[in-house]
């Protein structure tokens, strides 16, 4: 009895699950309801046509313009003097940077004139008997020659015949030879070109040195150089006597420069010419890596936009009348490190000034002024 009521129950809990089933699947499903799109909210600039600095940038090493290597043509022993050639030391011009013992080369050189001396004596005798007209000028000539001192130049022979005669007694070639000797001597001491500061020493006094040895750098710190690489595309704004700002990068200190040359060859590797830059102005050191700005003049009507808002280098978006955005194709005349400089742009144009992401041609946003 028990087993027949179990089942009873069952079978009346099975219809009315299945009941419920129907009354639920039949119910009516709730309206899905549809995102809002929200709009996004995007700042712009109006375009306005005005003239803008036109700045050429490069950077270069410091280098003194006036700088020379010393070498020595002479053999013997550097000698100690009131101002050594040391790095550091400062001569004016004139001053002797360098003197190597001459002891020699002096001896040799007064024992040329003192041939010489005789030389001219012996023609004296000659000379009165041949050219008589012609002897006073000759005793004249052999009383100023002194040993210590520079030989005077040879007489002017007034007839061909006085001419071979004192050629065949080689009177002009002992006096080239004293020239030679008088010129070697002075390679002895080696005198500074112009004011500066020895940059460079490889010697020490008492030391010998040899010729062709290198013995230092002498520069004149007074007047600086520095070469730029600038763009080949960029050569056509450039001009001597331009200004040159210069300025070493994180640091405030900034010293101005002219212009002086420019190389009209291009270098095929890096596609660059190098353009030289003088400045005398005080903090300016030899070895110090420079950058340079330099002023070329004004670009007239034009427009400068961020490079990072230009779509493959040719064009930006613009916001229409209705918000929405369009493509606005640009003529760009320079490109510079952060910015485009562009023309022919209308004034009043409202072009994006950020990149939105997902942005596309006939977007729909509120524009912002920035």
């Amino acid at each position: 009895m028990n087993a027949r009521k179990s089942w009873i129950i069952a079978f009346i809990i099975v219809i009315i699950g299945g009941i419920a089933f129907v009354y639920i699947s039949g119910l009516k499903q709730p309206p899905r309801q549809a995102p809002k799109k929200s709009l996004v909210m995007v700042p712009y600039f109006i375009a306005q046509n005005s003239s803008i600095p036109l700045v050429v940038s490069g950077s270069g090493q410091v280098r003194a313009k006036n700088r020379i290597d010393l070498f020595s043509e002479v053999n013997g022993v550097l000698l100690r003097q009131e101002k050594d050639f040391r790095a550091g030391m400062s001569f004016k011009k004139g001053d002797i940077l360098v003197s190597i013992d001459d002891t020699e080369q002096l001896a040799n050189l007064y024992a040329q004139r003192s041939e010489f001396q005789n030389l001219i004596t012996s023609l004296i005798p000659d000379i009165k008997l041949e050219f008589p007209e012609e002897a006073q000028k000759w005793d004249d000539y052999l009383n100023s020659i002194e040993i210590t001192r520079h030989v005077p130049a040879i007489p002017a022979t007034l007839s061909d015949k006085e001419k071979y005669f004192v050629t065949g007694r080689k009177v002009y070639t002992t006096f080239y030879n004293i020239q030679n000797l008088e010129a070697r001597l002075q390679k002895y001491r080696l005198t500074a070109p112009f004011d500066g500061v020895v940059t460079e020493s490889l010697i020490n006094p008492g030391a010998l040195v040899r010729s062709g040895q290198k013995l230092g750098s002498f520069s004149n710190t007074g007047l600086l150089e520095i070469e730029v690489a600038i763009p080949a595309a960029d050569i056509a704004y450039l001009k001597t006597g331009s200004t040159a700002h210069l300025h070493l990068k994180g640091q405030n200190s900034t010293w101005e420069g002219i212009v002086s040359r420019i190389n009209p060859a291009i270098d095929l590797n890096t596609q660059t010419v190098s353009v030289f830059i003088e400045s005398t102005d005080e903090g300016l050191r030899e070895g110090m890596f420079i950058t340079a700005d330099i002023q070329c003049g004004d670009l007239n009507d034009v427009v400068e936009i961020p490079r990072n808002l230009l779509v493959n280098n040719e064009w930006v978006y613009f916001i229409q009348k209705d918000s929405t955005l369009q493509r606005l194709d640009i003529n760009p005349i320079r490109f510079q490190e952060n910015t485009v400089i562009a023309d022919k742009l209308q004034n009043g144009t409202k072009i994006l000034a950020k990149n939105i992401s997902g942005s596309f041609i006939g977007m729909k946003i509120i524009p912002v002024s920035e």
